[in-house]
Parts: structure tokens; sequence; C-alpha cells
């Protein structure tokens, strides 16, 4: 399942900031050339391109406790693991492979 995490530009750029000024000691000046420079131009040419192939596109980011559940429980899902038919006959009438030889 491909998905994309749809979140809004002025919460992507809040959350640099704050990230980049906490973590890294950059000023706001700096982070916001950088990110008008760099960062937004990469992010229209090489990941808004790829929101149309998504299968599932996630409004809101992390923010979306509907959509993120949702989610969870899919994968949960498919990692289930269910015995195949062929594994179970195997150690009924077979029991001889299943010891190391």
């Amino acid at each position: 399942m491909k998905l994309f995490v749809d979140t809004d530009a002025d919460t992507r750029l809040a959350r640099r900031v704050l990230r980049d000024m906490k973590q890294h000691g950059r000023n706001l000046e700096h982070i916001l050339t950088g990110y008008t420079n760099y960062v937004k131009p990469s992010f229209e040419e090489f990941c808004l391109p790829t929101k149309k192939y998504a299968d599932v596109i996630i409004p809101r980011g992390a923010d979306n406790h509907v959509a993120v559940d949702l989610i969870v429980q899919h994968i949960r899902d498919f990692l289930k693991v269910k015995p195949r038919k062929s594994d179970s006959q195997q150690s009924t009438e077979h029991p001889a492979r299943l010891r190391p030889h």
C-alpha cells in the first residue's frame, strides 16, 4: 500500500522552524532562506508528484487520528500469520521432514 501523508505547507514550515532552532541552533532568517531556496522547491519537484501514485492520501498528517488508526489496523491485519493448509498437512503427513538431519 502506497501512502502519501499530506500536511499543510504552513504546518511543515512551522515544524521545520521549531526543529531547526531547537536542535540545530539556527536563526529564523537562515531557516527561511534554506526553506525557500532548497526545501520547498525540492518538495514540489520530488515529493509532491508522488501523491498521484498513492493508494491512500492522509490529509492533516499525523493529526488525522482516524486515518492513522485505519492504517495501523490494516498493517496489523496484514501481519497476522495464518498457517497455510500445506504447512498443517505437512506436519501431520510427514513428521520426519520437521526433524533436523
